[in-house]
């Protein structure tokens, strides 16, 4: 068991690294999905605009952009999703992992002082 130690260490230091990763992932993902939602918004209001002054053909534009937004702002609402679960399964791999590697150093599988010879 002791020479797990050093492969899971390599392990849990790869998860963790990959957690830090999709948390920055979704944290853009979010701010995208925020940016769509005001792209929306401000589309809706020059639609109805241009309809107050008679001017359909570019409120239909502005109503095209928008549905367009939306559909970005769906697709980017899946991904948000994914990536939500993605981290989740990660995280509770980590945890997993750490707790393996305590129970082999309750086991009394540490360097011979004592010290942690795999430091996480």
């Amino acid at each position: 068991m002791a020479q797990e130690l050093p492969r899971l260490a390599a392990q849990l230091a790869k998860a963790r690294s990959r957690i830090a990763e999709l948390t920055q992932s979704h944290k853009r993902v979010q701010a995208q999905i925020a940016a769509l939602e005001q792209q929306e918004a401000e589309l809706e209001r020059q639609a109805a605009v241009a309809r107050r002054m008679a001017r359909e053909d570019l409120a239909l534009k502005a109503q095209a952009r928008r549905q367009e937004a939306q559909s970005q702002r769906a697709a980017l609402a899946v991904q948000f999703a994914q990536l939500l679960d993605e981290e989740a399964k990660l995280t509770s791999s980590a945890q997993q992992l750490q707790a393996r590697k305590a129970r082999i150093y309750r086991l009394g599988l540490p360097g011979q002082d004592g010290e942690d010879p795999v430091a996480t």
